[in-house]
């Protein structure tokens, strides 16, 4: 007997597909903030096309020899090839392999000014940089205030250099927004230099991107300041990384002990290896499964010897001169109940204190947003219990009219790639504001595939996962030379034609297809099979006056499996099959740039 809710449950959803449809069913891109295309630029990288790939990717997310070597890489965990061999396309590292590969510089042309609002950004940080990029493009003048020396924010400030050279920042930061006619004031503080009161005067819109640079409090099991917090030798990890980014003086001694497990965590665990340190501790309050980075930088991290502990809390920093710290107390933890954010709660074992002997203390807990110079009260802002101002997040202003703020300042510190989507949707949101109208998205076509192996190598299911060339171990002591290689031309070439290319589909043509099951024989990961009517939700024009019918069958595809090897095609006996690549139209076409000889890059 067949159980109505369990028959309910296998039923299969019809849905009408469209182009669209389809553009917003590829995993990677979906996941991307900045919502790169990501197959495409995959698939120019398998055919050595590195200019072509470069350019797409800074379009969308405009830093992207920056983000080859530092994103966050949300794409990579819904990449479907996870499912074939359990790792993903190396789409930041490929990202990378295009920037290092490409022939040209692609200098950007200056757009013209056509607007006659003018725009204020605070902060040349990721959301201000791609905030300033498309509002460059849309016609606007749009000046930058940045309190240091460079563009870059965070990506200059606090990542090290050995991960990220300052020749890429310098050309994706500073030198991409003085083509795009981006005026930058340096070394000018909003605050200090200037008000925000007169910025409001001055400019017709003005966006809030400075980013969150305050340290977190190191606290303890009792949520208070631990003793001996404001010892010689404390240094909060991101100022750390600031002092020796920007070669002022740091002291990193000898025994170093790091607080946290998150990306600045391991960018100081890594540093302190770098400046000489002979034992590196990272002391984290959860278990392994739950910290914050990513196995590959814990496991680069264990190679130049940071030991790791889990379930530990610091209870207070240790001192013998009543000056210097030399070493740090801790207490165990076990795990309680999930809190707010969903990781389960640390609790302090009683009795289980131990002691470490340290001279060099690194916490690295997060930060927080700088509020102090707003004058928030004086402009009548409606703010958080941290000071930090409301927005809505539909529009992305402020309480005041034409204050913006977004990126990191108001969503807390992330990561560089979702700082660059807030600032791509804030400048539409303030050219909206401004009276202009959207620019609409390009449309998507379909395109049936003449060669349905569209030039992919015979055994790309199997080409393994390549892990990203770095310096040997003796090599790595050094805060100035860069540790990952990455992969040479011929290695991303390879690597890039693992790619299911998920922008790709098989269609069947219902009229001409006649239920024969050859192609469900011939899958070799059963994604096709062949359903009676019964069981197919029937909510799309295909299937009207079918609600009726007792026999009939349907082809389902499961998308989620589909490798995109085309072997149905070739099964087919009528030609009912076809290979339909989904694409938004001309993108190059878009593209204005000036080529210049990347051996002129230095």
């Amino acid at each position: 007997m067949i159980d109505p809710d369990k028959e309910l449950e296998s039923r299969y959803q019809s849905v009408a597909v469209t182009p669209d449809w389809y553009q917003t069913n590829i995993p990677c891109q979906v996941g991307c903030p900045a919502h790169t295309d990501v197959a495409t630029y995959i698939g120019l990288i398998s055919q050595a096309r590195f200019d072509e790939a470069y350019l797409l990717n800074r379009k969308a997310n405009v830093v992207p020899g920056v983000l080859g070597r530092t994103c966050a890489r949300p794409c990579e965990p819904v990449c479907r090839r996870n499912k074939i061999d359990g790792k993903p396309i190396a789409i930041c590292w490929l990202k990378r392999a295009a920037a290092d590969h490409r022939e040209y510089r692609h200098h950007a042309e200056r757009p013209p000014v056509t607007r006659d609002k003018k725009i204020a950004i605070i902060g040349a940080g990721s959301a201000g940089l791609a905030c300033a990029r498309d509002l460059r493009e849309m016609g606007y003048p749009v000046t930058m205030y940045e309190q240091y020396p460079t563009a870059g924010g965070v990506m200059v400030n606090g990542i090290p250099v050995w991960r990220l050279p300052r020749d890429v920042t310098r050309e994706e930061c500073d030198e991409y927004m003085e083509d795009l006619g981006v005026e930058v004031k340096y070394n000018v503080r909003v605050g200090r230099d200037v008000q925000m009161t007169d910025l409001l005067k001055e400019y017709d819109a003005v966006f809030i991107a400075a980013g969150c640079y305050i340290p977190n409090a190191m606290t303890g099991p009792d949520n208070k300041v631990i003793p001996g917090a404001d010892l010689k030798g404390v240094e909060d990890g991101i100022k750390l990384l600031e002092k020796t980014n920007y070669g002022e003086p740091a002291f990193i001694g000898k025994r170093v002990a790091v607080l946290g497990a998150g990306f600045t965590a391991m960018d100081c665990c890594r540093t302190a290896i770098r400046f000489g340190a002979d034992k590196v501790y990272v002391m984290y309050r959860r278990s392994k499964e739950e910290q914050p980075s990513d196995e590959y930088e814990v496991d680069e991290a264990m190679l130049e010897h940071v030991e790791f502990q889990y379930l530990v809390t610091q209870a207070a920093v240790l001192t013998k001169d009543g000056i210097h710290a030399s070493g740090v107390r801790f207490i165990r933890n076990k795990l309680g109940d999930p809190d707010a954010g969903g990781r389960r709660r640390p609790i302090a074992i009683p009795g289980t204190e131990f002691d470490i002997e340290v001279d060099t203390v690194i916490p690295a807990f997060g930060q927080y947003s700088d509020t102090s110079w707003l004058q928030a009260e004086e402009l009548g802002l409606e703010v958080n219990k941290w000071g930090v101002p409301l927005i809505d997040l539909d529009t992305w202003m402020t309480s005041y009219p034409g204050l913006f703020a977004g990126g990191d300042y108001t969503q807390g510190a992330r990561n560089l790639i979702s700082a660059i989507g807030d600032g791509r949707d804030v400048a539409g949101a303030i050219n909206r504001y401004l009276g202009g109208e959207d620019i609409p998205p390009e449309p998507a076509e379909e395109v049936e595939l003449p060669d349905y192996r569209r030039g992919m190598v015979d055994n790309y299911e199997s080409i393994p996962h390549q892990m990203l060339p770095s310096l040997s171990l003796k090599d790595r002591y050094s805060n100035t030379r860069e540790t990952e290689t990455g992969y040479s031309p011929e290695e991303a070439v390879i690597q890039a034609r693992r790619c299911l290319q998920c922008q790709l589909n098989i269609m069947i043509d219902p009229s001409i297809c006649i239920l024969c099951s050859g192609c469900v024989d011939i899958c070799p990961y059963d994604c096709i099979s062949m359903e009676g009517l019964s069981r197919v939700v029937k909510s799309d024009p295909m299937h009207q006056g079918t609600e009726t019918w007792r026999g009939g069958a349907d082809m389902i595809i499961d998308e989620e499996k589909c490798i995109r090897c085309g072997l149905c095609i070739v099964r087919c006996p009528t030609d009912a099959i076809s290979m339909v690549q989904f694409r938004v139209a001309s993108p190059n076409d878009r593209w204005t740039v000036s080529k210049i000889p990347i051996l002129n890059m230095h």
